[in-house]
């Protein structure tokens, strides 16, 4: 009955501490992870998208505007909702095509100057 006893209290005292090192186990796996993801990011750049991505961004962006023409233009009575989303449309258009012509001038693209891959 002692034995029990003993082999009891040595089970409860491994217990405890085995679950506090898995956890800081966990997390320090974690912390070294994200740090080598950072450090791998910082050495080998950014990835940049595609020449052909950012193409197909000005168009859309572009259409967007035209929609947003289109629907602010039109012969119907324009509601505020629709002057809502014409606003929406306009801010959206825009940034599509300000951002991707300024990837292209800047060269952030693959292949583009800025690329060090």
């Amino acid at each position: 009955m002692d034995n029990e006893n003993e082999i009891i209290e040595v089970t409860d005292t491994t217990e405890e501490p085995a679950t506090e090192t898995v956890t800081e186990a966990v997390t320090e796996t974690a912390v070294e992870t994200v740090t080598e993801e950072s450090a791998e990011s910082e050495t080998s750049g950014k990835k940049y998208p595609p020449q052909m991505s950012l193409t197909i961004r000005a168009i859309v962006g572009g259409y967007v505007l035209y929609l947003a023409y289109q629907i602010a233009t039109s012969d119907n009575e324009v509601t505020i909702p629709m002057w809502i989303a014409v606003g929406f449309f306009v801010v959206a258009g825009a940034g599509l095509v300000i951002m991707s012509i300024k990837h292209f001038i800047c060269g952030e693209y693959e292949g583009g100057r800025k690329d060090n891959n």
